[in-house]
């Protein structure tokens, strides 16, 4: 989910994101559900960085790609997965990569495979997820 998303929903339920340094704080918690908040701090990390202005369109590309891989592997049923097991598949060294990123984001803490993978990303995660959107992209551009 985009973080833009996230905010604007949040801003029309009346609850607003305030960044203090590197700590989110949501203005009128009361306005919105648990869940809700729950689900803010799952993606705490793409908040902040779209807050400070470090989150791009690319960037967002990338790691709505990451998410739907991550999920295909997850067997979280969604449309795209048959087009990812194709692409896979079809790509061995992707599987691998893939692979180096579900251990790297188990080393940065990642161990609830319910939750987002968002605040286990680092400059690891984020080179390794570039790497494996270019390729996903170039098997895509083929087909």
């Amino acid at each position: 989910m985009h973080p833009k998303q996230i905010i604007d929903d949040f801003k029309s339920m009346g609850a607003t994101f305030v960044l203090d340094n590197d700590e989110l704080y949501i203005d009128n918690p009361e306005n919105i559900y648990p869940e809700l908040e729950e689900l803010a701090k799952s993606y705490k990390a793409r908040i902040v960085a779209f807050l400070k202005g470090n989150y791009s369109d690319q960037d967002h590309a990338v790691k709505q790609t990451i998410d739907k891989i991550v999920n295909c592997f997850l067997r979280t049923d969604e449309e795209v997965n048959q087009k990812i097991e194709n692409w896979i598949g079809d790509d061995p060294g992707s599987v691998e990569l893939i692979l180096t990123l579900f251990v790297v984001l188990r080393e940065n803490g990642w161990m609830n495979l319910k939750e987002s993978i968002s605040n286990f990303e680092n400059e690891k995660t984020d080179k390794l997820s570039k790497e494996i959107f270019d390729r996903a992209m170039a098997y895509f551009r083929r087909k």
